[in-house]
C-alpha cells in the first residue's frame, strides 16, 4: 500500500470519526434532555398525587405529616425529596406551564423564589441565555433581579423566544425506528403518518403536521408533495419529499420547483420563505454539494435509518478500522 493510499485512508477515517462523534454527542445530548424532561414530569405527578391525597383528608390536621412519614419508609424516599416535589407542584400547579428547556435542578432553585414575578424573570433568562442551573444560582445570589432597572425588567417580561435559523432545525440523519420495514416510498409515507407524533418528535421542537400528498398544478399536470409541515420558530412551511432510495440530483431539481411554487402562490406575507427537506435512504456527499450549489438556504437533505446503531456497536466498528 502506498503512502498516498494511507493518507486517503487516514483522511477518510478522521472524517468517519468526526461524523460518528457528532452523532453520538447529539444523540446523548438528546437522550439526557429527554430523561430530564421525563424526570420533571414524573416529579410533578408525584407532587400532585400527594397533595391530592392530603386534600382528601384536610379535616385531619396531622394527616399530612403522618403521610410523609409513612411514604419515606414505604417508598424508601428522602423526606426532603417529598417536600420538594410537593412544593414543586404547589408553585407550578399547571403542568403545561413547565418548560422543556428547564431541568429539575433549575426548578429546585426556582421554587425557592416566593415572588412570582421574580421567578418568571429568571425563567425567561434561563431560556433566553441557556443558563445552567449553576449559572441560575449564581445570578440569583448576585441579585440580578433586584439590580435590573425597571424598564429592563419589563423588556424581559415582554421578550419572546428568538426566531430560529433554518440551518439549525435539520439533522443529517433521522432515526425512523418507529416505521416498520418498507419497500416503497408510499409505505414509508404511510408508516410516518401512522406514527406522526413519533415522526415530529424525531424532527425536533416546533414542527407541526399540515397535510400529505398535497397536489399542485404546473402546465396542466398535477404533482403531489409527500408531506407538508410547518415550523413555528422560523416561521415557514416545510415541504418534505420522501425517497426510499439513494438521492438523485433530479430529486433536488423537483424539490426546487415545488418550493418555488409555494413561495409564489401559497405563502403568506408574515411567513418566511418556504423551504424543502428531502429525506432519502442514502446520499453521496458530492451529489449533495454540487446539486445544491446555490440552494443551501432553500433545500436541505437528510438520510433516514430504520434503526441507528447503539454506542457499543459504533465503538466496535471504530476499533475494527
Amino acid at each position: 500500500m502506498t503512502d498516498k493510499n494511507l493518507t486517503i485512508k487516514d483522511n477518510d477515517y478522521q472524517n468517519l470519526v468526526k461524523d460518528l462523534k457528532s452523532l453520538i454527542d447529539k444523540g446523548l445530548n438528546k437522550a439526557y434532555k429527554a430523561v430530564d424532561n421525563i424526570k420533571v414530569q414524573t416529579y410533578w405527578q408525584i407532587g400532585e398525587r400527594i397533595v391530592r391525597e392530603e386534600l382528601k383528608h384536610k379535616d385531619r390536621a396531622e394527616y399530612g405529616k403522618h403521610l410523609i412519614d409513612n411514604l419515606t419508609v414505604d417508598l424508601n424516599l428522602r423526606r426532603q425529596f417529598l417536600y420538594e416535589v410537593i412544593q414543586f407542584y404547589r408553585v407550578y400547579p399547571i403542568v403545561r406551564a413547565l418548560h422543556g428547556q428547564l431541568s429539575w435542578y433549575h426548578y429546585l432553585s426556582l421554587i425557592q423564589i416566593e415572588d412570582a414575578k421574580k421567578r418568571l424573570f429568571y425563567e425567561k433568562k434561563i431560556i433566553a441565555n441557556a443558563w445552567s442551573y449553576r449559572e441560575l444560582r449564581r445570578q440569583v445570589g448576585n441579585k440580578l433581579y433586584e439590580n435590573t432597572a425597571p424598564k429592563d425588567l419589563e423588556a424581559t417580561f415582554q421578550t419572546k423566544l428568538p426566531a430560529v435559523r433554518r440551518q439549525e432545525i435539520f439533522k443529517g440523519i433521522y432515526d425512523f425506528d418507529f416505521v416498520p420495514s418498507v419497500e416503497t416510498e408510499r409505505e414509508l409515507e404511510s408508516g410516518i403518518v401512522s406514527n406522526i407524533k413519533a415522526f415530529l418528535k424525531e424532527l425536533g421542537e416546533d414542527f407541526c403536521f399540515l397535510d400529505q400528498q398535497v397536489p399542485i398544478k404546473m402546465d396542466g399536470q398535477t404533482h403531489s408533495i409527500d408531506l407538508v409541515l410547518y415550523h413555528r420558530g422560523i416561521p415557514c412551511v416545510v415541504l418534505v419529499d420522501l425517497k426510499n432510495d439513494k438521492l438523485d440530483s433530479r430529486d433536488i431539481g423537483q424539490m426546487n420547483k415545488y418550493v418555488s411554487y409555494y413561495r409564489r402562490h401559497r405563502q403568506y406575507e408574515h411567513e418566511k420563505d418556504t423551504i424543502g427537506l428531502i429525506v432519502c435512504r442514502s446520499a453521496g456527499r458530492d451529489e449533495i454539494v454540487y446539486a445544491l450549489d446555490g440552494l443551501e438556504e432553500k433545500i436541505f437533505v437528510a438520510v433516514y435509518k430504520v434503526r441507528l446503531p447503539n454506542d457499543e456497536t459504533i465503538g466496535r466498528a471504530i476499533r475494527k478500522l
